[in-house]
């Protein structure tokens, strides 16, 4: 979760944004959640402002601005004229310039039809910086605070008590970083120091102005990811104090996770995002940890890490929405206590997808920041966490659901037998570990699995030993790996560099990369064999400007290009072949999900209801004909289908 709105005089009803499942609204303080968003163009949340004069009148700017690899672009501005029930383009970003990661709104509050807008680019030449509009969003501008150089907007704050008072915080570069201050609605600008670092350290910087004390702000900045400092200004921004002493040596991630806010009624009492929350109640002469997010789920001191956005409604003081990584925490006594109200909020950003063969009620998969997630029952409000980190992979045996395999960041991985529970059974240490290893499970010797880093990994006694079986393949990571289900001897490897191997003797020996001239040379993110025939291989290509969807019938000799330009130009991430249907290829991707019943001669969309977000990974079970999709953003849903 990226941002929270609250309504100005309902503190309960609120708003939220997420990361890559758009717009969600709770009546009741995050009780209960409802999804605002489903088929607009994005569903990439990165900030929203409510009009303070009008506060039916709300502002979604998409793109996730949180500087990660995955915080993926938006389309501009959206506007809801009826508190959220229906939106609208307001401001495309393709034909107005604006920033296709806008990770700060702001509506003056005096004037509603003054709009500010501040994002950020990953490339150069992407549109980034703090923009204005003074006609309520339909025309934008860029304010040249670094010269005609590029630079990054990550926070806008008005003053309510003082018209035309703004700040804004930038990075740039050269000496041009740092706080910003207008005192006459934005038509100059002044850089601030009196206190502050030098500008060019300055990186990511979050601000909060004290309600009780509007003279009274805090800043949170970051540098190389660290906290260089908390500074407190009591004059309005002439003169700063660094108030955060060495208690924020350890914080990370701050270029990441940045967020400060002020009680509304104490202008002492701060709370700080990074991976923890921090608070002070005088002014940060103390600072105390307020929460663990290694601590176990439902202590008082638990919220989930890497927090986004603070805020404490001025209608009811002491209270705290906190949106981070695992949705959002709630506290009632201003930090101390804190409880988790994400429930109904589907918002998981799934990697894979596994589904038990012998139940399909027994649902897993490896999630962002969210650990490796699984029903026993197939209901969407009984999830339950098998292991941490950002999950992985998942392998449950198609004969046994109780023996499965989990993994996790950088070559991790836990085995669960019902004989002996879980133990860790991480390949060894490599010097090239993946961010995500792909895993395999032979179907008829189920204690031989394969794996890979840049050359192939076997174990053959569940995992408790494992073995290099082959050399470096071709300098990549391996992004797929195949035990053919007709041939359990054939085993097939797929490369970010788009490149293909295979073993034909169950993994003692490999072949030269045979991708052919036809294969385009990008990421293949899935390879599968037919049920029936191992020859019969299937393979998925992720990137844009080439097809992604490629058929072999001599075991990856030879390769047709299936998609012929008939599916949309955009990453094909993962294939579901049904035994039952042996011309039927299931494919999805970033485009949603797509059905051929003729082996690739002709293409039907399949993504009906599915939400405009990436579908990462299909499932199909085989007995109950039922045909489930991950998403990175709007979780796990599921297809009767013949």
């Amino acid at each position: 979760m990226t941002c929270l709105v609250c309504h100005p005089d309902h503190p309960e009803r609120l708003w939220a944004g997420a990361a890559g499942g758009g717009v969600w609204h709770s009546p009741d303080a995050g009780m209960t959640w409802q999804s605002l968003w489903h088929d607009q163009p994005s569903l990439n949340v990165g900030s929203l402002a409510i009009d303070p004069q009008q506060p039916d009148t709300i502002y979604c700017g998409t793109g996730e601005a949180n500087l990660s690899a995955d915080s993926h672009p938006g389309i501009g501005v959206m506007r809801s004229l009826d508190a959220g029930a229906t939106w609208q383009m307001l401001a495309p970003a393709a034909t107005l310039g604006l920033p296709r990661r806008i990770g700060a709104l702001a509506v003056d509050p005096f004037d509603s039809q003054h709009l500010l807008a501040g994002g950020v680019g990953h490339r150069p030449q992407d549109a980034a910086g703090l923009f204005v509009s003074r006609d309520g969003g339909l025309s934008w501008g860029r304010v040249p605070l670094a010269g005609p150089a590029g630079y990054r907007c990550h926070d806008i704050q008005f003053r309510t008590d003082d018209e035309g008072l703004i700040y804004v915080t930038i990075t740039a570069q050269g000496a041009k970083s740092g706080i910003w201050r207008s005192r006459d609605g934005g038509v100059t600008w002044q850089q601030l120091g009196g206190g502050l670092p030098a500008p060019a350290a300055i990186g990511r910087t979050s601000l909060a102005l004290a309600p009780s004390d509007p003279n009274v702000l805090y800043a949170q900045i970051e540098r190389q990811s660290a906290v260089l400092g908390i500074f407190r200004t009591g004059d309005g921004g002439d003169t700063w104090t660094a108030v955060g002493g060495n208690h924020f040596a350890d914080e990370r991630q701050m270029s990441y996770n940045n967020t400060i806010v002020v009680h509304p009624s104490k202008a002492n009492w701060v709370l700080c995002g990074g991976v923890d929350l921090h608070r002070t109640k005088n002014g940060g002469n103390t600072w105390t940890k307020v929460t663990r997010w290694d601590s176990d789920r439902g202590n008082p001191n638990y919220a989930h890490a890497d927090h986004h956005a603070l805020v404490m409604p001025t209608g009811e003081p002491g209270s705290v929405y906190d949106m981070n990584d695992g949705g959002m925490d709630f506290s009632a006594d201003g930090g101390t206590k804190w409880e988790n109200r994400s429930n109904g909020l589907a918002t998981n950003m799934f990697y894979d997808l596994e589904v038990a063969q012998t139940s399909g009620d027994f649902i897993a998969g490896g999630a962002q920041d969210n650990g490796t997630l699984a029903t026993l029952d197939g209901q969407a409000h009984t999830y339950f966490e098998l292991s941490g980190g950002d999950g992985g992979w998942v392998v449950i045996d198609p004969q046994d659901a109780n023996h499965l395999f989990t993994t996790w960041q950088f070559m991790g991985m836990a085995r669960f037998r019902a004989s002996d529970g879980w133990k860790e059974v991480s390949p060894p240490e490599d010097q090239a570990k993946p961010w995500m290893m792909f895993v395999a499970m032979d179907p008829k010797n189920r204690k031989t699995l394969f794996t890979g880093s840049r050359r192939v990994w076997r174990t053959k006694n569940d995992g408790d030993n494992w073995t290099a079986v082959s050399e470096v393949l071709d300098g990549s990571d391996i992004t797929t790996v195949e035990v053919a289900r007709a041939d359990t001897n054939r085993v097939y490897i797929g490369t970010e560099n788009g490149g293909f191997f295979r073993s034909t003797d169950g993994g003692a020996t490999w072949s030269d990369n045979l991708a052919s001239t036809l294969l385009p040379g990008r990421t293949l993110t899935r390879v599968q064999s037919r049920a029936g025939d191992a020859d019969v291989v299937y393979a998925t290509v992720a990137n844009f400007g080439t097809h992604h969807v490629f058929r072999s019938a001599d075991g990856g000799l030879n390769w047709t290009d299936i998609d012929r330009g008939e599916l949309p130009d955009a990453p094909a991430l993962s294939i579901a072949l049904p035994a039952a249907h042996p011309g039927r290829i299931y494919v999805c991707g970033d485009a949603g999900v797509f059905v051929s019943d003729d082996d690739g001669t002709s293409w039907a969309n399949l993504t009906g209801n599915l939400p405009n977000v990436t579908v990462v990974d299909l499932v199909y079970h085989e007995q109950e004909r039922l045909l489930t999709a991950a998403t990175y953003g709007r979780s796990i849903w599921r297809l009767p289908v013949d």
